[in-house]
């Protein structure tokens, strides 16, 4: 490829945004280069390896940097062929749910000290409507130099990145119609699909919705399951017959809903609001039922318990399915709803230990959340006395459930919060009781 002005590009971040964007513009043709702070990510680099799981990641890694279109180092070169910058640092939430927007600021100072005359800054990661303009903008013009800047969202899914970002089309809004065809044949490089937005906060507002609006149809299955919970009813059962066949009918499955962007974006859209003086009711309600879930399914296992046993000390507890969804798969942490089963869990059940495991996250990161790694699904059965299948990665579905049962003490629970079996047709040990998320009251 002929190196041309906007085939040389830097990216600031290389968390799941960063990377996955580096890796498919290397392989596309694209000079990248990435920074990175944290250590622990260049080290993996170093190794041409992921700090994460996607799939083929790590073989477009190798390739790309192999081939030498993906270098990386811990601060922003100086390099004149640079004339693209792509901030996809993290903006994360502080205790009174509020946006940090430091590691923009700090980016931008350090961006504004090598542009040049016509470079181009892209703004990626996950911001409050207005960040571009009203804090990247007045940081970057510190420069002195004449630049173009947009803001242009990512909203590929863990798990099938490398494919979404060549084909979802790629929302951009620019500052003023110059930058336009700029920004458009950067990333014509790698998708065919280019939506022009009107402006810079329509940009914003889009990615924002996107996700809210996926937290609020999450929401409302969980509240068709509380609702059966209580009066008796099967609502995996409703919400599957409900839609079959019946298209204006598309409910979600109940479940545990989390991760990196719906644990905060609707938080961070309801913050873009107030100095309109107006809130997102639904998108806030609907947030806090989806935080409800994990003390609600916490509650009912540990009456189970209790209704079954005169003593819930020094009981084995297993929780299987960690990441914060379990397809497509992901080995990610973040916002995991699974994580608040297990701290509502602890806080009631003292003296009790508790095991997790996950067919692809380390040993390291099961750790790092309170609970001894188990290595293999026997193990997770095996004497325990509760198990908590906490997400709906396609390992789970195919336990063997009934075999599996026979493994567990007297007088033991297992809950299925995503309803991969069909309670009807299981047959369990008679030592155990099996519960599912938003039929609790059918046994």
């Amino acid at each position: 490829m002929i190196k041309t002005p906007e085939s040389s590009v830097c990216i600031i971040g290389l968390g799941f945004v960063g990377l996955t964007l580096a890796a498919v513009m290397a392989e596309l043709g694209v000079i990248v280069h990435g920074v990175e702070k944290k250590k622990f990510i260049l080290n993996q680099l170093k190794k041409k390896k992921s700090h994460f799981f996607e799939p083929k990641l790590d073989s477009v890694l190798k390739k790309t940097i192999n081939n030498k279109k993906f270098n990386f180092s811990n601060k922003i070169p100086n390099k004149k062929n640079i004339n693209t910058y792509i901030i996809t640092v993290g903006t994360p939430l502080n205790s009174k749910k509020k946006t940090i927007t430091n590691y923009i600021k700090s980016t931008c100072e350090q961006i504004s000290k090598k542009l040049k005359d016509n470079d181009t800054v892209i703004l990626r990661s996950t911001v409050k409507v207005g960040t571009t303009r009203k804090i990247a903008q007045p940081i970057l013009s510190k420069s002195n130099k004449k630049f173009h800047l947009a803001y242009c969202p990512e909203r590929a899914v863990e798990g099938a990145a490398l494919k979404e970002l060549k084909k979802l089309p790629q929302v951009i809004g620019v500052l003023n119609k110059d930058s336009r065809s700029k920004v458009v044949n950067i990333f014509k490089k790698i998708t065919k699909n280019i939506v022009v937005a009107s402006s810079l906060e329509t940009a914003e507002l889009i990615k924002l919705i996107d996700n809210s609006s996926r937290d609020v149809l999450f929401a409302y299955a969980n509240e068709i399951a509380r609702v059966c919970d209580k009066i008796g009813l099967d609502a995996n059962e409703i919400i599957n017959s409900g839609k079959f066949g019946y298209k204006r009918t598309d409910i979600a499955k109940p479940g545990l809903v989390g991760g990196p962007c719906l644990h905060k974006d609707p938080y961070i859209f309801s913050e873009s609001l107030k100095s309109h003086s107006i809130s997102p009711e639904i998108t806030l309600i609907a947030r806090k039922i989806n935080e409800r879930q994990p003390e609600e399914i916490s509650k009912f296992i540990i009456k189970q318990i209790k209704r079954k046993r005169t003593k819930v000390n020094r009981l084995n507890i297993s929780i299987l399915g960690l990441a914060f969804k379990g397809y497509p798969i992901t080995d990610d942490l973040r916002g995991s709803m699974a994580i608040a089963v297990v701290k509502n869990l602890k806080k009631k059940l003292i003296n009790c230990k508790f095991y997790g495991f996950d067919p692809i996250i380390s040993s390291n990161k099961i750790k790092s959340i309170g609970l001894k790694p188990l290595h293999r699904i026997s193990d997770a059965f095996k004497k325990k006395d509760i198990v908590v299948i906490t997400n709906n990665h396609k390992f789970f579905s195919k336990l063997k459930l009934n075999s599996q049962s026979k493994l567990l003490n007297e007088k033991s629970i297992i809950y299925d919060v995503w309803n991969l079996y069909n309670k009807k047709k299981l047959n369990i040990s008679k030592n155990s009781e099996y519960f599912a998320l938003g039929s609790h009251s059918l046994n």
